[in-house]
């Protein structure tokens, strides 16, 4: 995802969860932020629990972005891939909400345009072990023709879109089922686990097995009761034992024109 795909996602982030944007450059803007929207990502709770107390409606902040070719030519945040309050952006936009249904915008079509329909499912790997971590799966599956994207919630949107469907635009009726196309994003994520290295869970098991003989010797010895040997050893099995958990953080249907969906897969795929 290049720079002008970052500022094309933070601006339609914003602008779908209504907020104003006071400045617009072509590398450099300023959002004023809503309530809701300062809340999620100014980090400022402290505050806002005084207004609430206080039944005051309390000031949003604004933020400002830019990007990393203006150097310091202009105040705000560089937009790039590492940048922390764009990823801190992302989250939100996985966890605002489970499901959505949203269309590209279209200006005064020459004809009318059919939109194909986009299944986007985002989704949290968490990963349990001697080490533990969480991964953000985002996957879009094109309903008429089967094609899927990785990425797919930065690609979608980069692309202008709107929870109202533009004039002389229909959207296509889904020739593979929710249900089926759903099932197939699974399979692909279920794929994906399988390539993964498991030196992760290697590590994990070759830990249990250390600590539970540790344990057994202590048991051995007289040092530890069988009440308290078992419930020992069902902790060591809690922090150890390694396992994947698959969330499913929410999802929905993103209409697309079929110039822009080849345009996804043709350059970002």
């Amino acid at each position: 995802m290049n720079n002008a795909r970052h500022y094309n996602f933070t601006k339609s982030f914003f602008e779908l969860n209504g907020c104003l944007i006071t400045e617009k450059k072509p590398k450099h803007m300023t959002i004023k932020l809503t309530k809701e929207m300062d809340e999620a990502l100014m980090n400022r709770p402290f505050y806002w629990h005084y207004m609430k107390k206080m039944n005051r409606e309390g000031e949003p902040l604004s933020l400002s972005f830019k990007d990393i070719s203006l150097g310091d030519e202009e105040e705000g945040i560089f937009l790039h891939a590492g940048t922390p309050k764009l990823q801190q952006i992302y989250q939100v936009a996985l966890e605002k909400g489970y499901t959505t249904r949203l269309y590209e915008k279209i200006n005064s079509p020459s004809q009318n345009l059919a939109l194909h329909p986009w299944l986007c499912i985002n989704a949290k790997l968490t990963f349990r072990g001697k080490q533990s971590k969480d991964l953000l799966l985002s996957l879009g599956l094109n309903l008429i023709n089967g094609s899927l994207i990785h990425e797919a919630m930065n690609k979608f949107l980069g692309v202008s879109l709107t929870s109202n469907i533009s004039d002389y635009t229909f959207p296509m009726t889904p020739l593979i089922r929710l249900e089926s196309g759903y099932n197939r994003i699974l399979q692909n994520i279920e794929n994906y686990l399988h390539e993964l290295d498991t030196e992760w869970a290697d590590q994990s098991l070759s830990q249990l097995n250390y600590e539970q003989k540790l344990l057994e010797s202590f048991f051995q010895s007289g040092d530890v009761d069988p009440e308290q040997y078992e419930k020992e050893l069902e902790q060591l099995h809690i922090r150890y034992q390694p396992r994947i958990q698959l969330s499913v953080a929410n999802g929905g249907l993103i209409y697309l024109t079929h110039e822009t969906s080849q345009d996804l897969l043709t350059h970002y795929h």
